[in-house]
């Protein structure tokens, strides 16, 4: 008995103990879970005069398409691409057989590089044994003048004597001329060696210099073209030739389209494009994108109609996204655009960032404002989802329907992370100053 005395008292403390720690955890969890307020920037719900919107079905089409083709004849020995594939600007598409061209283009090279060195001999000028070497030239010819011209003194004074024949004469005085025509011309070359290459030598080899550069960039540009490349980034959506096919000049290879930006095709009834004008901001919805907000702008309005239905054609411009390397709008789509277009009526309208879309429906986010004094220039309070329709776009912002007062805070900047109830703070719009 008297063993189990202590085991008794610590079962006795143990509940004690327990609840001690479960009490400090529970008080200990909301000063964990107690956050600073998130920072966010607000915006006032406003009241405008506006155009009341109309929804418009239209056409999603590729920002430019091209129907990429050969420039020269040949066989395709690569095809680098595939439908769907999603090409750089400039990138290789296929290529196409080129052996004898490059057979042809290292000959030139060859050609190139002799004549440029034979510009830049003549350039130099002579060189200094070229010189020597004629000056020993016209020395080795002044002394044979010489020797010629005293034996023929020598033999003109035998003649006298009647101890030489006048044809030895001759034969002596024809060694001379010969020497003296030997002399000149030597002493012309070694002027030539001193002087160096004439202009008009160094101007023609120039030329020929530019000669054969012009035929080895017109080897490199047939080369080049042989390589077809793509005329701008985008997406691969079908391709007209395989590998080992024969494409003809001008033959088709692939069709490129670019889908970073996107032209909305519009119809619009003659009785409301006469409100419409270039730089208008319209709000877009796609089914295939329903769950984000899309704000285009009126690129071009195109004054002629439909004879049968009496509408304008009316292109909105879009920049498009991009999930995981693949564009959300694609060629095709079905799109209902928000135009600003019958009587004019009043709005509410909050800025288009405040939207948050991801959800069944579109919500804001709104302040409700602390009791307490703010911080002197900042706002703090929580933030509540308000549900609401979307409009026509105006002007940055989106006319909505719902259960919001014109001059309540929404947040625009941070409201992607925001939970209903949160604690938030916001800097307030400087007053204007007083005149």
């Amino acid at each position: 008995m008297t063993t189990c005395a202590p085991f008794a008292a610590t079962l006795r403390v143990w509940p004690a103990i327990v609840a001690a720690v479960i009490a400090n955890t529970w008080g200990a969890t909301p000063v964990m879970a107690q956050r600073p307020p998130a920072p966010v920037e607000v915006a006032e719900v406003r009241h405008v005069e506006l155009a009341t919107g109309q929804s418009f079905v239209g056409t999603v089409y590729p920002a430019r398409s091209s129907n990429v083709g050969s420039a020269v004849d040949g066989r395709i020995v690569s095809l680098r691409i595939r439908d769907g594939q999603a090409v750089a600007a400039g990138e290789p598409i296929a290529e196409l057989l080129r052996g004898l061209l490059e057979i042809e283009q290292a000959g030139a090279n060859a050609e190139l590089e002799r004549r440029k060195q034979l510009l830049a001999e003549l350039r130099a000028g002579s060189r200094p044994e070229e010189v020597e070497q004629a000056r020993a030239v016209v020395a080795r010819l002044e002394a044979s003048l010489e020797y010629a011209r005293n034996r023929s003194m020598r033999i003109e004074r035998l003649v006298n004597r009647g101890t030489a024949t006048l044809d030895e004469l001759q034969d002596v005085l024809a060694e001379v001329r010969q020497a003296d025509a030997s002399l000149r011309g030597s002493r012309a070359a070694l002027a030539m060696a001193e002087a160096g290459p004439r202009a008009e030598q160094i101007a023609q080899a120039a030329a020929a210099v530019a000669v054969q550069e012009a035929a080895v960039d017109r080897l490199s540009d047939q080369l080049a073209k042989h390589t077809i490349r793509a005329p701008f980034a985008g997406w691969v959506v079908e391709r007209f030739a395989e590998k080992g096919e024969w494409v003809a000049r001008g033959g088709l290879v692939a069709q490129i389209v670019e889908l970073d930006r996107v032209e909305i095709k519009v119809q619009v009834p003659e009785r409301h494009v006469g409100t419409l004008q270039p730089g208008m901001e319209v709000r877009l919805e796609f089914d295939a994108a329903p769950h984000q907000a899309w704000i285009g702008v009126i690129e071009h309005i195109i004054p002629q109609a439909d004879l049968l239905s009496r509408s304008f054609p009316v292109t909105v411009l879009l920049d498009n996204r991009l999930v995981a390397g693949t564009p959300v709008l694609r060629g095709g789509m079905l799109a209902r655009a928000w135009l600003p277009v019958g009587q004019i009526g009043h709005a509410t309208v909050v800025p288009k960032d405040a939207v948050v879309l991801g959800g069944p429906q579109p919500v804001v986010y709104a302040i409700v404002p602390d009791e307490a004094g703010p911080t002197p220039g900042y706002g703090s309070g929580t933030v509540q989802p308000v549900t609401i329709a979307l409009g026509a776009a105006v002007e940055g912002a989106v006319a909505i329907e719902g259960d919001l007062a014109v001059g309540t805070r929404v947040v625009v900047r941070g409201n992607e992370r925001l939970q209903p109830g949160m604690a938030v703070r916001f800097p307030l719009p400087q007053a204007a100053p007083s005149p």
